[in-house]
């Protein structure tokens, strides 16, 4: 129960860093696609997949520290996609009110992806070792 409250903790940190960084100028698309400039790529494309991927990681690791929070709890990877997504959602609609971000509902579904994808990930490790130690 104790390290339960740890992972809540990490999770809820998670998620006003998210929100946090949201906010920043320099997580805009515009400020990214400089970042990424050179001669050999077509920046506009780098900064898409640079970008998708930041939501798969992230919004993968959120579903991570609620699975790691649910510990013994019924329905434990449903619970952790549920809520990763509903952040991914509610973090979305936070974007479309500040200026030069917007809300996107494909975001929304990479964030769920990335969650599903992460959880798929730890279903496969902690089965696997499950089953070794039979």
């Amino acid at each position: 129960m104790k390290n339960t409250k740890v992972w809540w903790g990490i999770a809820v940190a998670w998620c006003i860093a998210t929100a946090v960084a949201t906010q920043q100028p320099f997580f805009t698309g515009d400020s990214t696609e400089e970042l990424l400039s050179n001669p050999f790529f077509d920046s506009a494309i780098l900064n898409y997949i640079a970008r998708k991927c930041v939501h798969v990681t992230a919004f993968g690791l959120l579903a991570l520290w609620f699975w790691l929070a649910l510990r013994g709890k019924q329905h434990r990877y449903a619970l952790a996609w549920g809520l990763a997504t509903l952040y991914g959602a509610i973090d979305e609609w936070h974007q479309s009110f500040i200026p030069d971000r917007s809300g996107a509902v494909t975001d929304v579904l990479i964030n769920s992806f990335g969650a599903c994808l992460m959880l798929a990930i730890v279903y496969s490790v902690t089965r696997k070792r499950q089953v070794s130690h039979r």
